[in-house]
C-alpha cells in the first residue's frame, strides 16, 4: 500500500517569509488573526499551525505554500557589505538579507540547468590586508590586468562582473538608503544591485564599490560589530577602489584638460561615471586641490547636481543579464515551464522575477492550446 508523504513544516521559512515582507511578528498576528505568541511558537519550531492558519500565513505573506515545507540546501554566506545610508535601520538590513536568501534559492536551482561562467579572480595574497591607499590603486591596476581591460574605459561593468562569474542579481529594495551589497559565498560571490536609484553612472561605482568588498574584506565575518571608524575606513577603501578601477590614474589625468563643470559633463560621457565621482578622483590624484573642490562642490548644490546630473536621464542603466537568460533558455527550449519554475524553486514569482531581472508577469503560467491537426484525406 503507497502511502504519501507529508512534509513538515519548516519553521525557518516562515521568518523568512515574513521579514521579507518586512512584518514584525506583531503586525504579522494582527493580519492572521493569532497572538504574538504564536507566531513567535510557530517560528521556534515549538508549534506547528493548524491548517486554516498556515492558509491564512500563506495567504498574507504570498509565498506558495511548499516554501514553508522546503527543505533548501544550508546556504554559506558570508558577511553582508551594505552600501547604505547610515540612517538605514536594522529592519531594512534584515529585510534585504532575507532577500539574498531566496537569491540563493534561486541560483542553486538554476546552477543545475546552467553552466554559468567560471569565477575569474586573480591570487591577491600578496597584498597587505591594511588596504592603503597605494595598495588599492595596485589592486585595480591588477583587476584591468587580469582581466584585459588595460587603461580603456569600462563601458558597463555589471556585464564585466558577469563575465567574470561573479553572480549579479536586481533587487527593489523598498528604500532609498540601501544602494546596493554583497556577500561572500561559497563558490561565486553575490552582488545586489538597487533598481530603487535608477542611473547608469550611479550603477557602475555601486557596483565597483561591491567589487571592491569582495576583493579586500573577505576576512570581516561580520561588519555590525566593527566601531564606527573601523567601518569608516572599510567603505572609504571601497570607495577608493571602485574610483581607481573605473578611473585609471594615468590614463584619467590625461583626460581632465580643464576642470570646470561643462568639461566633467564631456568626460561623463567618455569614463562613465558621475561627475561627483571624477570631482573627488580629481582631488585624491592631486588634480585639483581643497579650494578648487570646495569650490566644484558648491556649484554643483548650486545647479542643484547632487541628486539628478546632466545626462543622468538619457544614458540606459546596465542591467544584469545572465540569470534572465538562464530563466529564458530552460522556457525557450522547453526544459520548463513558467509553473514548473515557480513550483520547483518553490520561491514567489514576483521574487523570481525581480532577481533575474526579467519584467513583471513574464512567469504568469498561461496553458498552451490543444494542438489541433488536419485528419489526412
Amino acid at each position: 500500500m503507497k502511502v504519501d508523504y507529508e512534509p513538515n513544516f519548516n519553521p525557518k521559512r516562515l521568518r523568512e517569509a515574513r521579514l521579507i515582507r518586512g512584518l514584525t511578528i506583531r503586525e504579522l498576528a494582527e493580519m492572521v488573526g493569532v497572538t504574538k505568541q504564536a507566531i513567535s511558537q510557530f517560528e521556534l519550531g515549538e508549534n506547528t499551525p493548524k491548517s486554516e492558519t498556515m492558509m491564512l500565513l500563506i495567504n498574507n505573506l504570498k509565498f506558495p505554500k511548499s516554501f514553508f515545507y522546503k527543505e533548501f540546501n544550508e546556504q554559506f554566506v558570508g558577511n553582508t557589505f551594505f552600501r547604505a545610508n547610515a540612517t538605514a535601520t536594522k529592519k531594512s538590513k534584515e529585510t534585504q538579507y532575507n532577500k539574498t536568501l531566496l537569491a540563493g534559492y534561486v541560483y542553486e536551482y538554476l546552477d543545475k540547468y546552467i553552466e554559468f561562467p567560471a569565477l575569474n579572480l586573480p591570487d591577491i595574497g600578496a597584498f597587505n590586508s591594511d588596504w592603503e591607499n597605494n595598495d588599492i590603486e595596485k589592486l585595480s591596476e591588477l583587476i584591468r590586468d587580469y582581466w584585459g581591460i588595460g587603461e580603456a574605459p569600462i563601458i558597463n561593468i555589471v556585464h564585466l562582473l558577469e563575465k567574470h562569474g561573479i553572480m549579479v542579481f536586481s533587487v527593489d529594495t523598498d528604500t532609498q538608503k540601501v544602494d546596493a551589497f554583497c556577500q561572500h559565498r561559497k563558490g561565486r560571490p553575490f552582488i545586489f544591485l538597487g533598481n530603487d536609484k535608477q542611473s547608469a553612472f550611479r550603477r557602475q561605482f555601486d557596483a565597483g564599490h561591491e567589487l571592491g568588498h569582495i576583493l579586500m574584506h573577505k576576512e570581516i565575518d561580520n561588519q555590525d560589530v566593527l566601531i564606527k571608524s573601523e567601518f569608516n575606513k572599510m567603505e572609504s577603501q571601497a570607495h577608493r577602489f571602485a574610483s581607481s578601477l573605473l578611473m585609471p590614474a594615468e590614463a584619467f589625468k590625461k583626460t581632465v584638460t580643464s576642470t570646470s563643470l561643462l568639461h566633467f559633463v564631456e568626460l561623463k560621457k567618455y569614463w562613465n561615471v558621475s561627475i561627483a565621482a571624477m570631482v573627488h578622483r580629481c582631488l585624491d590624484l592631486n588634480i585639483i586641490d581643497e579650494n578648487k573642490y570646495t569650490s566644484l562642490q558648491k556649484q554643483i548644490s548650486m545647479k542643484k547636481m547632487r541628486k539628478v546630473e546632466p545626462l543622468d536621464e538619457v544614458y540606459p542603466v546596465p542591467q544584469p543579464v545572465v540569470l534572465k537568460k538562464s530563466i529564458e533558455m530552460l522556457i525557450k527550449n522547453q526544459v520548463k515551464n513558467s509553473m514548473q519554475l515557480i513550483q520547483e524553486m518553490s520561491v514567489p514569482r514576483e521574487y523570481i522575477e525581480m532577481l533575474c531581472n526579467l519584467d513583471k508577469d513574464t512567469l504568469n503560467y498561461i496553458e498552451p492550446e490543444p494542438t489541433i491537426k488536419l485528419l489526412k484525406r
